[in-house]
């Protein structure tokens, strides 16, 4: 589909931000072709562009070496294992550090290296869960020490509330049975 000569005026004084008159005088210089009136226009400096600000920063004189320089630096696998094997040492040597202590009427019965709960958490999950259960209904406190956890830190808080809200339940537990025990069997009679 053809464009008329309007249309083409139109359309070049659009794109180039040229006058009417400035287009169509364009256009009859170079056969109607709206390529070559462009070109035409921007040959003559007729071209309006939008102004645009432009940044030049001062550049001083770099040296160069010979090695290509790297846009994204990126790991060899080799470093990744290494910072991998680094990480586990820490992590080592931080379960070395810090102790689990097992508490009973104010005294230190156990301390225990956090990496020992640590290795044995996957294969004895629930053996560990049961322990720490029944040593808190048998009135042990757990707590924390080392240099990773602060003496009123949160780990610390957690397990004082824990203690705590175990202590107030064997409390509560001890009430009720000794107050079901102390009223005896009622109906001793129907008892054979």
């Amino acid at each position: 589909m053809e464009m008329t000569r309007e249309e083409k005026i139109t359309k070049l004084c659009e794109k180039v931000m040229v006058t009417r008159e400035e287009a169509d005088a364009a256009l009859a210089a170079n056969n109607d072709d709206i390529l070559d009136a462009v070109l035409y226009l921007e040959s003559l400096g007729r071209i309006r562009t939008p102004r645009t600000a432009t940044y030049v920063e001062d550049m001083q004189e770099e040296s160069y070496s010979e090695e290509p320089v790297r846009k994204h630096k990126s790991e060899s696998f080799g470093e990744a294992v290494g910072r991998f094997c680094a990480w586990i040492v820490k992590l080592v040597k931080a379960g070395c550090e810090n102790y689990l202590d097992i508490a009973k009427d104010g005294e230190t019965k156990a301390r225990i290296p956090l990496i020992v709960p640590a290795l044995l958490l996957i294969p004895c999950f629930w053996l560990e869960a049961i322990l720490l259960i029944v040593g808190l209904c048998l009135g042990c406190q757990y707590s924390f020490s080392g240099p990773a956890f602060k003496k009123d830190g949160k780990a610390n808080h957690f397990a004082r509330k824990a203690s705590e809200s175990t202590e107030q339940f064997r409390e509560q537990f001890n009430r009720g049975f000794q107050t079901e025990s102390s009223k005896g069997f009622q109906n001793e009679d129907n008892i054979e």
